[in-house]
C-alpha cells in the first residue's frame, strides 16, 4: 500500500474521488494531507509502484493544464 501526501490539502478529495472512479483502485484518506492507496490486481511490486506513479503524474499533469499548482509526494 502506498502513502500519498498531498501540498494542498483542500485538493485531497478531488484526488480521491479521480483515483477511486476507477474500479482497480482502493484509496482512503489517512490524514489531512495524506491518502493510502493500492491497486487491485496481478501486480508485482514495481509494476505497482510504476502504476500508481503514473496516475498520480497524470492527474497532477491535468491539475497544472487548469492552472492549479500542486504536487503530490507517494511512499511506498
Amino acid at each position: 500500500m502506498a502513502t500519498v501526501r498531498i501540498s494542498d490539502a483542500t485538493l485531497l478529495e478531488l484526488l480521491l474521488a479521480d483515483l477511486t472512479a476507477r474500479p482497480d483502485v482502493v484509496a482512503e484518506v489517512s490524514g489531512p494531507d495524506t491518502l493510502r492507496l493500492s491497486l487491485l490486481g496481478s501486480y508485482n511490486e514495481g509494476a505497482m509502484r510504476l502504476a500508481i506513479l503514473l496516475r498520480i503524474r497524470a492527474w497532477e499533469a491535468a491539475q497544472r493544464a487548469r492552472g492549479i499548482e500542486v504536487e503530490v509526494d507517494i511512499d511506498y
